[in-house]
């Protein structure tokens, strides 16, 4: 009984078999026993839809369209500007390899060591030593209290920049720009040469980059208190400024005495006028008229000797510009003082002035005046530096200057350049 049933079983299996061949044989497929469906963990589950999301299913995902205005709200950073219709977004230029491009990116890094050497050279007074010529290292640096070797190091660094010249191994002589850097000869600029890497100056440009995120200088921070309490504070910085300040009028008062007319020019009032260099050589200009000179009372309180030729026509005055100025003047002179201020403060000082000048009289603005485009200029350094010294003081264009001086009450009327690092701006009452 058994044998039958296993005999069935086989036959029917083979008549089966016989039947989805014919069918297949047919161009129909037979149907296939439905599988059970497999459980996925979680983990399994999570995987398939990433995989499904980056492509990995053979079909591309769906780019998501957001405006610029929902990624800003997303990412809290501004929208960018849309361009104007019918305007192309502007292309910057090609970048094309440069090889000597490194080199040069390493010698703007390393400006902070070149300054810092100049400073030191001038502070020991090297140049100073080396007026009445050559000289071999040991005796230079015995001459200027320095250790030997590392001053022969220095001179060697220096020398590699043009800024003095060895006539013989190990024996230095002077150039043309260090001869600048001795404390008598017209036009020194050993002062600025000091007060740049002073605590005044190099402290806040330390921190240079806390300034610019929070767009204002953080001088007032790193020193506890404004910067000219600073200096009221800490005499010897003061006077290394100062002198800078009558140093960098060696490089201005000339070429403005030689730019400007004078003529018909009763009283000068030089406002902020520190110890009086620009003032003198504007009144061998000017012959025939007097000269006040303005400045904080710890200012004029170190005024030094005037030189005789002009003496007898100087009046030293103290005071708060932001508060008063001397009155009568015909002619006024703002030589780096708007350039210290924000805008407010500087109308402060012009509306000043402009309430108590002579009938007919003028102000000039002694200041970079910076090009419209970024074309290479002194001004734009001299501007960072404002920036990271200065609570709101920056160098100017024209435009500026005129909006300045009109919300002072005053019309801009010529703007006259100078070989020097500064242009003459003049305004009237208006």
């Amino acid at each position: 009984m058994a044998k039958k049933t296993k005999s069935k079983q086989a036959k029917s299996k083979q008549v089966k078999a016989r039947q989805g061949a014919l069918t297949h044989s047919k161009g129909k497929a037979a149907k296939p026993k439905p599988k059970k469906a497999r459980k996925l963990t979680k983990a399994q589950a999570k995987a398939i839809l990433e995989a499904a999301k980056q492509g990995a299913t053979g079909r591309k995902p769906k780019r998501e369209r957001i405006s610029a205005q929902a990624l800003s709200r997303r990412t809290g950073k501004a929208a960018p500007a849309r361009p104007a219709k019918g305007k192309p977004r502007p292309q910057g230029p090609a970048i094309k390899h440069d090889p000597e491009a490194p080199m040069k990116l390493m010698q703007m890094l390393m400006g902070f060591m070149v300054s810092k050497a100049l400073s030191a050279a001038a502070k020991l007074g090297i140049p100073d030593a080396l007026a009445d010529g050559p000289r071999y290292y040991t005796a230079l640096a015995s001459a200027v209290g320095a250790d030997q070797k590392a001053l022969h190091r220095l001179m060697r660094a220096l020398t590699s920049l043009g800024v003095f010249a060895e006539v013989e191994p190990g024996t230095y002589a002077l150039t043309p720009m260090s001869q600048m850097l001795r404390a008598d000869v017209p036009g020194s600029m050993r002062a600025m040469a000091v007060m740049i890497t002073t605590p005044s100056h190099w402290l806040p440009w330390g921190r240079l980059e806390d300034t610019l995120r929070k767009g204002i200088s953080v001088a007032d921070d790193v020193f506890g208190k404004p910067l000219w309490d600073y200096f009221k504070d800490n005499e010897e910085d003061a006077r290394w400024f100062n002198d800078a300040m009558t140093s960098f009028s060696g490089m201005t008062a000339q070429a403005v005495a030689e730019a400007y007319d004078f003529r018909g020019v009763k009283k000068i009032v030089d406002v902020g006028g520190g110890h009086g260099f620009f003032l003198s050589t504007l009144l061998r200009a000017a012959r025939g008229a007097e000269g006040v000179l303005y400045d904080l009372p710890q200012v004029i309180q170190t005024l030094p000797r005037l030189a005789d030729d002009v003496a007898k026509r100087i009046t030293a005055d103290s005071g708060d510009f932001f508060r008063a100025v001397p009155e009568g003047g015909d002619l006024y002179t703002l030589k780096h003082i708007i350039h210290d201020w924000a805008d407010d403060q500087c109308r402060q000082i012009l509306t000043n002035i402009r309430n108590v000048m002579a009938e007919g009289g003028r102000v000039i603005i002694l200041d970079a005046v910076l090009p419209p485009d970024c074309a290479q200029d002194p001004g734009f350094l001299m501007d960072m530096n404002m920036l990271a010294m200065t609570p709101g003081g920056c160098e100017r264009t024209e435009k500026q200057f005129r909006d300045l001086c009109a919300a002072s009450g005053l019309k801009l009327t010529k703007i006259i350049p100078t070989p020097s690092p500064v242009s003459i701006v003049e305004a009237v009452r208006a």
